[in-house]
């Protein structure tokens, strides 16, 4: 229950953020922002601050941002709540459209900066040295038969001084079904070890079965906050780079082969993921998931699909190409069937999701 709760609530800060980017937006763009809930209708409770009800919802999950407006068939006139045609989303200018559209990624990817930012001031930033450390030595492996030990650092591979991993990587694999002469150091001090460097590793583990870095975790000072959130962007975009790149290829397998790729989770998913990491890294590393998670909407979201806000930026694009507003039935045609294609795949997804604990 308590993992449950974990994750409906992290998942639902998630979304809520999201639509707390496009409010700002509207909100300093002149968009009349109707209703801004947290969770989904049914509306339990809501407070009317301004001309915007602020709501409880009975759904626990998400949040949304009711725009004037929004729906691009819908009647814009003045009514008896004081809305104005100026407050509508539909008549604002295109750039004013695309920040408003944009505010719910842009506050994605904020808040994984933030979260891989307080996780680095947790655990120490990354320092890049001019050694090699093991990090972790596999059973049954050459290195462990040696007598290689997690922390140990390696400067020498036979008479080669090695400052990097991938140098030491390079170095070793000259002398594979051979031996070579590791000289590294711990608290002991220096010392030479042989090892056995086999032609045909295990698949996942190196010749000499070994997880190493010169990478060190140092703890992070206050003053080197604005490094931590440096490190934060850095991370951010290698996690969004890795997340499109395995798009382009998960939607690349759905044309060719017609299929839903067997590696992409849903809800059930993303839960028993949460679990496992909970259950292995503690809270720390579910925080650094959801971070993951953050940058995975944005990349997500900002895919150029109808009734995503990609696929909304097409029709603000239209509009600025050719100065006049793309046809409002056509558009909200095109969102509803992008919409239940959406659907369509979520269902596709959680029944591939069942199926997989099913076989568990």
């Amino acid at each position: 229950m308590i993992d449950l709760l974990i994750f409906a609530g992290a998942l639902s800060i998630l979304v809520l953020i999201h639509e707390f980017g496009h409010y700002l937006a509207a909100v300093k763009t002149g968009v009349w922002v109707e209703e801004f809930g947290l969770g989904l209708p049914p509306r339990a409770w809501g407070k009317k601050i301004g001309k915007t009800i602020f709501s409880l919802n009975w759904l626990p999950i998400g949040g949304f941002c009711k725009m004037y407006g929004e729906d691009p068939t819908s009647e814009v006139k003045r009514d008896g709540e004081g809305a104005k045609p100026e407050e509508a989303f539909v008549n604002k200018k295109p750039w004013q459209k695309m920040i408003i559209i944009l505010g719910g990624v842009t506050m994605n990817l904020v808040l994984a900066v933030a979260i891989f930012t307080l996780v680095y001031a947790i655990t120490g930033l990354p320092v890049t040295t001019d050694r090699v450390k093991v990090l972790e030595v596999n059973k049954n492996s050459p290195a462990e038969t040696a007598g290689i030990k997690e922390g140990m650092w390696i400067y020498k591979v036979n008479e080669v001084v090695v400052a990097q991993a991938d140098e030491l990587t390079k170095e070793v694999a000259k002398y594979k079904g051979e031996t070579v002469k590791l000289t590294i150091r711990d608290e002991m001090g220096e010392r030479v070890i042989p090892i056995e460097v086999r032609e045909n590793p295990p698949a996942g583990e190196g010749s000499m079965g070994v997880m190493i870095s010169n990478v060190e975790v140092q703890p992070m000072k206050w003053w080197q906050l604005p490094r931590g959130v440096a490190e934060g962007f850095k991370e951010a975009y290698f996690w969004g780079s890795r997340i499109t790149e395995g798009l382009i290829k998960t939607i690349s397998q759905m044309y060719t082969e017609r299929i839903i790729p067997s590696d992409v989770a849903g809800p059930i998913g993303m839960f028993q993921a949460t679990s496992t990491i909970k259950r292995t890294q503690g809270l720390l590393g579910v925080m650094h998931f959801f971070g993951l998670v953050s940058v995975n909407l944005a990349v997500v979201n900002i895919l150029p699909f109808p009734a995503l806000d990609g696929g909304r930026l097409l029709f603000v694009a239209y509009e600025m190409v050719f100065k006049k507003r793309a046809n409002e039935k056509v558009e909200a045609m095109v969102n509803n069937i992008g919409m239940m294609i959406l659907l369509l795949l979520v269902l596709l997804i959680t029944v591939g999701d069942v199926a997989r604990l099913v076989r568990q």
